[in-house]
């Protein structure tokens, strides 16, 4: 982190519109986070994020998380020269497919 502290203030106000942003601490919670940004985030909350942790930083948290859209797993591989098979949304499947017209 750097040495500004995160909040989630400062991100967009409709980021995390379905939990009270007070109980949610920017250290212990960056997948929430950066899954979030990733998902519905402005650029704005992509910049920010990536001054706090590093662009390196994002793809390193990215690749922990479980499930992460196509583009956003796309644009993560290649800004971060890491291939896709080195993510956790492409190494464990889901215990329940997604339907076949997505």
């Amino acid at each position: 982190m750097r040495p500004n502290k995160l909040s989630v203030g400062d991100f967009s106000s409709g980021l995390f519109w379905d939990v009270n942003p007070a109980t949610i601490d920017c250290e212990k919670h960056i997948n929430y986070i950066v899954g979030r940004v990733l998902e519905a985030g402005t650029l704005a909350d992509w910049q920010l994020l990536c001054q706090h942790l590093s662009l390196q930083g994002v793809v390193k948290v990215a690749q922990n998380l479980r499930s992460i859209d196509k583009k956003s797993l796309t644009f993560l591989s290649v800004v971060g020269n890491i291939p896709q098979e080195q993510f956790r949304c492409c190494t464990q499947k889901q215990s329940t497919p997604t339907h076949w017209i997505s």
